[in-house]
């Protein structure tokens, strides 16, 4: 049986080939960091399903480029309430229309529709 023949085999393909395109214009981490806020810190992780002290160096990255800010919660100020800057907010316009470019490459080969019946039964198997 060729691997072409599962789908699995040829979902991964598809998807290997469109995290490169995508980590060769755009930081991975951060795009999905940036497209999850506003978030508390805990939750971020928990979203983005990092370890803390990954979670932390990701922060402290994105702060120290002005693409975020953090804050204590006024509600708990044990927790940490993480926002979007003006350069943040920008940025995440820049990564979200590189990925629609990226998409739009990959995809190609479908029509609208196609694509949209794709989308829909991606949104159905476990991420």
């Amino acid at each position: 049986m060729p691997l072409e023949d599962l789908t699995t085999y040829l979902l991964s393909l598809s998807g290997r080939e469109a995290r490169r395109r995508m980590a060769a214009r755009v930081s991975l981490a951060e795009f999905a960091l940036l497209a999850a806020l506003p978030a508390s810190q805990r939750d971020l992780g928990e979203r983005l399903r990092k370890d803390p002290a990954d979670m932390v160096r990701l922060l402290d990255a994105a702060e120290s480029s002005g693409l975020l800010l953090r804050a204590a919660d006024p509600a708990d100020r044990r927790r940490r309430l993480v926002s979007l800057t003006d350069a943040g907010s920008a940025a995440l316009r820049s990564y979200m229309a590189a990925a629609r470019s990226i998409e739009d490459e990959v995809l190609a080969g479908l029509d609208a529709s196609e694509r949209a019946t794709l989308h829909a039964l991606l949104l159905r198997l476990p991420r």
